[in-house]
Formats: C-alpha cells, structure tokens, sequence
C-alpha cells in the first residue's frame, strides 16, 4: 500500500504519486509517501524522480536488522525500530522503519501497521504544520513517537525485575527460572536495538547535515537523550536481572541441601537399626535368643541407638 500526503500553506491533504513527484520537482509544497509491505520494483519506480540510490531502495525493502545512517548530501537515510511486547511473548517484537529525508519530501517504509507511523498519520490532517514547516519536522515526530513508545517497556521491565526480586526466595520452582529467562530475553533483544539507535539519533543532531535545519537540532537532541535514558535503564536491568537468576540460582541450592541434609540425617539415624538388624539376622543361633522376651530387648536396642543417634545430631547442631 503506498499513500501519499500533501502539504502546504493551505493545510495537508492526501494526494497521488503525481503530486508527490510534482513537489519533488518544483519545490511547491511538502510532501510525505508512505510504502507499506510494497516490492522493490513498486518502491524503486516510485521514487525514480527522486533521485534516491538504488542501495538505498534495496535498503528499504530489504530487512536491514540494525539502526543504520547514512548521508548523502541531498538526502538522508535512516533506520530505526519500533518496538513492542504482547503479554506472552517470550521477547519484545521488534519493527523496523525506514526513513528517507530530503528538502521537501520524506519517505517511509514498514512492514505491517507501525504505531508511529499510523499516529502520524492520523494527526496530519488536524495538525498539517507537522508537514508544512518542512519534512524534517514529521520526521522528528516520528522518531520522538516511537521512542515514546520505549517508555511503557522500559516501566514494565522495571516492575517485572522489582517483582522477582521479591519472590525469588519464595518460589523455586521451575516457573520461576522461566520468568528470569523471559525478562533477560527481553532485555537483550531491547539492548541490541537501543544502543545503535541511540547513536543513530546522536548523529542526526550533527551541525553538518544540510538537509535538518539547524533550530530542530535541539529537539532532536532531546529525543536522543531520552532513549539514552532507555539504554541506560537496560543495561541497569540486565545487571539486576542477572543478579535475580544468581539468587534463584543460590536458593534453589539451598533448597537443595536442606532436602539432602533431612535425608542424610534419616539415614545417620537408620543406620543403626540396619547393624542391628543385620547382627540379629544372622543364620546361627546368638546367646541372646534363649533371654526372655528377646524380641523386646533387641527392639528396646533399637530404639535407644536410635534416640542416642538423634541426641548426639542435636548436639552438633547437624539436624
């Protein structure tokens, strides 16, 4: 799906790739083409009066994976993700989103509905100064939506540690150990995205860049330091997320020891009535079989090196 959005003095409108092309040539207004799950092919004839390279067209149908940047005088390339985290879900979902910027027009390209994207789309008619002041300011609403969006993970992630640190020491099950797993998942497939995004802002705040007019570098700079908050958040998250698979680690052991530590101490206490029983289960005759009541001495035997067994335990503090 390939939508188009024009604007001007008079307001913002949705247009043809005609118009679009008409204001790539002509300067007469800004303008905004939106690819959505579109081939090369469509996307490479589309922009054909653009002057956009064609490794650039291949970028953006192609899945790049990683935060990216690139100047080209004219125009601008970047890649940046979006991300999400469906209750569930082992690790966030992450959607790239592709961003060519040039003087008066801006193009986008998502695989399935973005929420940036689709904000955007919804404010421009309200709000068409977004478009109008220039491209490079729906740009910067773009990328301060989508690092919006960090925010409410980063929230979640921060509740979800605070939590299991609280119940670490009281479930020891396996559940437990998979709820660990689930978080540092999470956390490193938010990590291996924030950073180079980070540094993918950083450098659209550069005093060089023709194409970004010099009083929107402060704004975009204060996107970047909030997904710089982000990252930093993370790496805080990893670190206490690891020390919780350390306790859990640490309390399944002892879990583990007191069980063995009962059971050694059932079996120190039996083990006397197995010499005993063994003595007495010999196949000759002993002294002790002609006594009366035989069968209550050999049994009173037990009991008391049983309890004897227990009291010196006890007094070693071993039980």
């Amino acid at each position: 799906m390939i939508r188009v959005w024009v604007a001007d003095a008079s307001g913002a409108r949705e247009g043809t790739l005609a118009d679009a092309h008409r204001i790539v040539k002509d300067h007469s207004a800004n303008t905004w083409i939106d690819f959505e799950d579109e081939d090369e092919a469509t996307v490479r004839e589309a922009l054909a009066p653009c002057g956009v390279h064609p490794l650039v067209v291949e970028d953006l149908v192609m899945q790049v994976n990683r935060p990216k940047f690139d100047d080209y005088g004219n125009y601008l390339y970047v890649v940046v993700h979006s991300a999400r985290w469906e209750s569930g879900e082992d690790r966030p979902t992450l959607r790239e989103v592709d961003i060519v910027l040039g003087d008066h027009w801006l193009v986008t390209y998502h695989e399935g509905d973005t929420r940036s994207i689709t904000t955007a789309a919804g404010l421009l008619a309200r709000r068409p100064s977004l478009l109008a002041k220039g491209p490079s300011r729906l740009m910067h609403f773009l990328l301060d939506v989508l690092v919006d969006h960090y925010l409410p993970l980063v929230d979640r992630l921060a509740d979800d540690v605070d939590r299991l640190e609280e119940e670490v020491f009281q479930d020891t099950t396996t559940r437990m150990h998979a709820r660990i797993l689930r978080i540092k998942r999470g956390i490193g497939g938010l990590r291996r995205i924030v950073g180079p995004q980070r540094d993918t802002l950083l450098a659209l705040t550069r005093d060089e860049l023709r194409v970004i007019p010099a009083e929107l570098r402060p704004y975009l700079r204060d996107v970047y330091d909030r997904l710089a908050r982000v990252s930093d958040m993370l790496d805080s998250f990893r670190d206490e997320s690891a020390t919780v698979l350390e306790l859990y680690l640490s309390a399944v052991s002892n879990r583990m020891n007191e069980v063995i530590k009962r059971l050694t101490v059932i079996a120190t206490v039996g083990l006397p009535l197995t010499v005993v029983t063994s003595y007495y289960g010999m196949n000759f005759p002993l002294p002790e079989y002609r006594w009366a009541h035989s069968e209550w001495y050999a049994l009173g035997l037990m009991l008391a090196l049983c309890l004897a067994t227990w009291l010196f335990l006890r007094s070693r503090r071993w039980d």
